[in-house]
């Protein structure tokens, strides 16, 4: 078959068998009905590098924020003003500095990421040739057989 190439694929480090297994590795522009099909069923390939979507972002934004040990700290002091043994001013405004700091960190990586998105936008809209029958694709289109 013209369209197939098969390898032997080394040994992981882990791996206590010592025999090399085949891999075969298929050009998308093959004309064999079975191959294309298992094409079709892989991903396309579009970069994407953005770290949140919209259903995660307050998740794993508060996840990153509250791993660093400032933010904690000064969460721990105004808790401290919940109590009213220890209470040095009102709770409520003990809570304002690092409610700004949490909201201001969270709309900077909300930019961060918008400007992640864009530039994965950009590269997947950008032409490049492949090796195939076909003159030129966009980028995250490469591996379609269409």
């Amino acid at each position: 078959d013209t369209c197939k190439l098969k390898f032997n694929a080394p040994v992981p480090l882990q791996s206590t068998d010592q025999h090399q297994q085949e891999r075969t590795v298929v050009s998308s522009c093959c004309s064999d009905n079975q191959l294309t099909c298992l094409l079709k069923s892989y991903l396309n390939n579009r970069i994407r590098t953005t770290k949140y979507t919209v259903l995660s972002f307050v998740p794993k934004n508060l996840f990153e924020q509250l791993h660093r040990f400032a933010n904690i700290y000064f969460i721990f002091l105004a808790s401290l003003n919940f109590v009213p043994v220890v209470e040095a001013f009102q709770p409520e405004i003990s809570m304002l500095p690092i409610i700004v700091v949490l909201i201001v960190t969270a709309l900077k990586d909300i930019w961060e990421d918008f400007r992640r998105f864009r530039s994965d936008h950009e590269v997947n809209r950008l032409w490049c040739s492949v090796y195939c029958r076909y003159n030129g694709k966009l980028w995250d289109n490469v591996g379609d057989n269409q």
